[in-house]
């Protein structure tokens, strides 16, 4: 399983992992992670802890991207942000790019 499956897997069910301060470990809800989803976070755990960090990075570059969107069409800034959140995490780099080349920064 790669991290980015990993990622999916444990967004599905409701899990958002976090990276703690130092990042070296993973921030999960205590009880939450099933024994194959504890195996796989822990048998990955580098490679998901970039994998995260990544996420992280074009989630924030996303709802950046979206905001500019949003002053461009004199829209809700918050709903573009809602929206941008209901993107599922794989797709939200292809929504990033388009936004960019949309709305670059200037």
């Amino acid at each position: 399983m790669t991290p980015e499956a990993i990622l999916a897997d444990l967004i599905q069910s409701g899990i958002e992992p976090s990276v703690t301060p130092d990042k070296t470990g993973i921030v999960v809800p205590a009880g939450k992670l099933t024994e194959a989803q504890r195996a796989a976070v822990l048998g990955h755990k580098p490679a998901l802890i970039a994998c995260i960090l990544e996420s992280a990075r074009i989630t924030a570059e996303l709802i950046e991207a979206a905001m500019r969107a949003a002053a461009h069409w004199k829209d809700d800034p918050e709903e573009w942000r809602r929206q941008c959140m209901e993107v599922p995490p794989h797709q939200r780099g292809d929504l990033l790019d388009h936004l960019q080349r949309q709305y670059p920064k200037h």
